[in-house]
């Protein structure tokens, strides 16, 4: 049973010990912070395929996709489980492009409403492939050596210059180039 009040130092009753309050909304803010995360996680593949889509300046886009970040997480009590998550992060990215244009001074955006439409349509439809063909490179990038998995987190997580792979695995940057290529192919025929 439990007991309502605005006092936020109200005790919630359970069958075992007294809550507090705090503690509720704690755990709530807890389980909210963790949804959210899940599903920007999901989403943000697509949220960049868009923005880099719309805008060809990739340092504008990477501030575009970290402002829709911000705005997702900061509006997220707006969301309605009810929607697919991918498709209002999608709207939310929209106005981020017409306003990313805006502050340029263009009247008019590189593509047409209906264009980014069918655009964000499209990646919506593709979300459940790409969820499922992370999880099956995740499968393949445990199955590689050690060596393997640190060249690709530092090339590709990282951005680390081949010159910085090559040292830290004690080779050459033309060594590291090759087994960055077999590494690659490998992978890619795994997940055929």
């Amino acid at each position: 049973m439990r007991a309502r009040s605005d006092n936020p130092h109200f005790f919630v009753l359970t069958s075992r010990k007294p809550v507090r309050h705090t503690e509720v909304n704690q755990e709530y803010e807890r389980d909210a912070r963790e949804r959210l995360t899940r599903l920007w996680l999901e989403a943000e593949p697509s949220v960049q395929s868009y923005v880099f889509s719309a805008i060809h300046c990739a340092y504008d886009a990477e501030d575009v996709v970290q402002q829709v970040a911000l705005t997702v997480a900061r509006r997220f009590d707006e969301y309605d489980g009810a929607r697919p998550f991918v498709a209002w992060a999608l709207w939310l990215t929209k106005s981020h492009i017409a306003d990313h244009y805006r502050k340029q001074g263009r009247e008019r955006l590189v593509f047409s409403d209906a264009l980014m439409r069918q655009l964000a349509e499209a990646l919506i439809q593709r979300q459940p492939d790409r969820a499922a063909r992370n999880e099956a490179l995740e499968k393949c990038l445990d199955k590689l050596p050690e060596k393997s998995r640190q060249m690709l987190a530092l090339r590709y997580e990282e951005d680390a210059p081949m010159e910085r792979v090559a040292e830290s695995i004690e080779s050459s940057a033309g060594a590291v180039r090759v087994m960055l290529f077999r590494i690659r192919n490998l992978l890619a025929w795994d997940l055929i």
